[in-house]
């Protein structure tokens, strides 16, 4: 257990979540001149801050706990989509459906750092806090 901890820091992990999110998911990926991509594009990178700021500025338990709120909800909604079969389309692009198939990368790096969260945020510890 204490090496999977060690493979699973949140620190690390949201870096590496937050640098595919800006570069892969939207920079590389954006059409500049499509004003609905580069609005969807511009509130994406906003999620990277959001992630490199907790992985700088904030340590321990609650590093580890918002690590597992910012990604948890992230891969349940890549489970949610692709079970629905939900389809997207940007601009005057090809739609596009949610496929488990195509989404396993996005879900595996989505999972694996909200499991780090999860594995470092001591949660039952905050249970038991809160209870007495």
């Amino acid at each position: 257990m204490d090496q999977l901890k060690k493979i699973l820091n949140p620190k690390i992990w949201l870096i590496i979540m937050a640098l595919l999110h800006a570069l892969v998911g939207t920079i590389l990926q954006t059409d500049w001149n499509d004003d609905p991509q580069v609005l969807i594009s511009g509130f994406m990178l906003l999620t990277s801050v959001t992630m490199l700021y907790v992985a700088f500025f904030t340590e321990g338990e609650d590093q580890a706990r918002l690590t597992a709120v910012i990604a948890g909800p992230a891969w349940v909604w890549f489970v949610v989509a692709c079970a629905m079969g939900l389809t997207w389309q940007i601009g005057a692009g090809d739609p596009m459906e949610m496929t488990f198939a195509e989404n396993i990368p996005p879900m595996a790096i989505w999972g694996l750092t909200a499991l780090s969260g999860v594995l470092h945020g001591n949660f039952q510890n905050l249970l038991n806090d809160n209870s007495e």
